[in-house]
C-alpha cells in the first residue's frame, strides 16, 4: 500500500504514486492549469524512521526547459498533512534530484498553458536535510523577503494588479453597503440611488491596504489574495 496519498482541490484522492528510488516518489497530476490548492498527506501505512522526514516538491510541466521542482514544504511525523497553495505564476525550483542539503535556487517563470502532466514529488530525507530546506524556502518567502516578492510582482500583468486592487476596494466597500435614510432624496437635492457607502468604510479599506504594504512592500500579497 501507499505510504503517501494526494488531493487535488475537487478531485478523488490519489495514492496511485510512482517510486523512483529507495527514498524519492512521485504523482502524475493531470490538467495541472486547474490546479490551485493541493493536499499532501501520510496515509498511515509506515511512519518515518527515527531522525528522517520528507520534502515536498512541485514540477510544472515546461516544453521549454529541463524539469525544474519547486520545493513547497515538509511532511513528518510529527506533521503527516499538508495543504499547499499554487499561484497562476509557477516558481521552480532545481531541489529535487539531489539530497544534499543545498538550498534550491528560485527562478520565476510566468503561468504556461500545459497539457502535459504536472508532478508532485516526495523525497524522504535525514531531518537535518529537510529543516535546512525548509529554512531556505522562509527565508526566501515574499514576506521576508522583498527582492522575491518583487520577481513575483514583475511577472503580473499590471491590469491583473489594477483589477485585483479594484476588487478589493469593491468587496471590501459593498460589505457596509446599506439603505439611504428617509428623506434623502430631499436632504442631497438629487437622486442618489437606493443604498450608500459610509466614509468610514473607504478609510477602513485604505488603513488595511497601508498594512499590507507595510508587511509586503512589493504588493505581492495583494496580487496573491483570493
Amino acid at each position: 500500500m501507499a505510504m503517501f496519498g494526494c488531493i487535488i482541490a475537487g478531485r478523488l484522492v490519489q495514492t496511485n504514486m510512482q517510486q523512483v528510488d529507495a527514498t524519492k516518489y512521485v504523482f502524475d497530476l493531470e490538467d495541472p492549469q486547474s490546479i490551485n490548492h493541493i493536499v499532501v498527506f501520510m496515509t498511515g501505512v509506515q511512519a518515518f524512521p527515527p531522525g528522517f522526514a520528507a520534502t515536498v516538491h512541485f514540477l510544472w510541466p515546461s516544453p521549454s526547459a529541463a524539469p525544474q521542482w519547486q520545493l513547497l514544504g515538509m511532511l513528518s511525523n510529527e506533521k503527516p498533512s499538508a495543504i499547499f497553495k499554487l499561484g497562476g505564476n509557477k516558481a521552480v525550483a532545481s531541489a529535487f534530484t539531489n539530497s544534499n542539503g543545498m538550498s534550491p535556487t528560485t527562478v520565476m517563470t510566468p503561468g504556461i498553458a500545459a497539457t502535459s502532466p504536472a508532478q508532485l514529488g516526495i523525497s524522504v530525507e535525514s531531518i537535518d536535510i529537510v529543516m535546512a530546506q525548509i529554512n531556505t524556502l522562509h527565508a526566501n518567502s515574499p514576506s521576508r523577503n522583498p527582492a522575491a516578492a518583487g520577481a513575483i510582482v514583475r511577472n503580473v500583468d499590471p491590469m491583473k494588479l489594477v483589477e485585483k486592487v479594484l476588487e478589493s476596494l469593491y468587496n471590501f466597500c459593498s460589505s457596509f453597503a446599506g439603505p439611504l435614510p428617509p428623506m434623502s432624496t430631499a436632504l442631497f437635492g438629487m437622486d442618489w440611488g437606493s443604498t450608500f457607502i459610509p466614509l468610514k468604510a473607504l478609510q477602513d479599506w485604505y488603513l488595511m491596504m497601508q498594512r499590507k504594504l507595510k508587511a509586503d512592500p512589493s504588493g505581492g500579497s495583494i496580487i496573491r489574495a483570493d
